[in-house]
């Protein structure tokens, strides 16, 4: 049966196989590969993030979008890094590049929080937004069950 769930599954291991193509393409000997689907390297490195962080947003739908989209930008910084340390030139402008394709990815999120904010909330501040946030709330710890006194004090 095809479920949410079984999609996500299925996505999961859709992303392990393009997330290592992707890391083979970027760390190989493949410069200027972009070139062959008509992509400047610029284009190539926005487009490739912003499936990653999108596709970290389907796999880990219990993450905020922020917190995945630094992820995805930690990613890029890395696969940065590795390409210096392999002969290829290592870039700020492809780091650019990959953060400009996360913000792509992350923004209609933010616009859609907004909106419903704007719905539901239209004239409360943001410290009260921030307040009425339940991402931000201390989880309460369960309190330890106790016997009722009835029951521990006429054992059978």
């Amino acid at each position: 049966m095809l479920t949410p769930r079984t999609l996500q599954r299925c996505f999961k291991v859709c992303f392990a196989i393009a997330f290592a193509s992707l890391l083979v393409v970027m760390l190989g000997p493949f410069q200027d590969l972009e070139l062959r689907f008509g992509f400047t390297d610029k284009e190539a490195h926005a487009t490739a993030f912003f499936a990653v962080a999108n596709a970290l947003f389907i796999i880990a739908p219990r993450r905020r979008r922020t917190d995945l989209a630094m992820v995805a930008a930690a990613l890029g910084l890395a696969i940065e890094l590795l390409q210096g340390l392999t002969g290829r030139d290592m870039s700020l402008a492809d780091f650019i590049a990959d953060a400009a394709g996360i913000t792509a990815a992350v923004l209609p999120g933010v616009v859609e929080r907004l909106r419903h904010q704007l719905r539901v909330h239209p004239d409360l501040s943001v410290r009260q937004l921030r307040a009425l946030d339940k991402r931000k709330r201390r989880r309460r710890r369960p309190a330890p069950e106790v016997q009722s006194t009835a029951a521990s004090a006429n054992p059978a």
